[in-house]
């Protein structure tokens, strides 16, 4: 290391500790869409992106439901999913509208 570099002041002594002393890790993002069955006698928790869930659809094939998350145009009111069915009572439904 030359002098210059030893006697250089950093000026964020949080990033000389970050980039000198830390690991540096990547993060996962975990996206779920949950929805509980409307069938009464199951209330199954649903998450939508989940096959196991949904009688074994894949209905974000091609990322359709995580498309629309984040409309260029509309709004999450015009969220859908169609033809569900719960996996534990077979019960169809379709969604309509997204909360955040």
């Amino acid at each position: 290391m030359t002098e210059q570099a030893k006697n250089k002041t950093v000026s964020n002594p949080v990033e000389a500790v970050v980039s000198s002393e830390l690991p540096v890790l990547s993060a996962s993002l975990s996206i779920a869409m949950y929805v509980d069955c409307p069938n009464d006698e199951c209330a199954n928790f649903i998450d939508l992106l989940e096959e196991r869930d949904t009688n074994g659809v894949a209905h974000n094939d091609d990322g359709y439901l995580l498309r629309q998350m984040f409309p260029n145009n509309g709004s999450h009111d015009d969220f859908k999913c169609e033809d569900v069915i719960c996996s534990e009572c077979k019960k169809p439904f379709n969604v309509k509208g997204l909360e955040w």
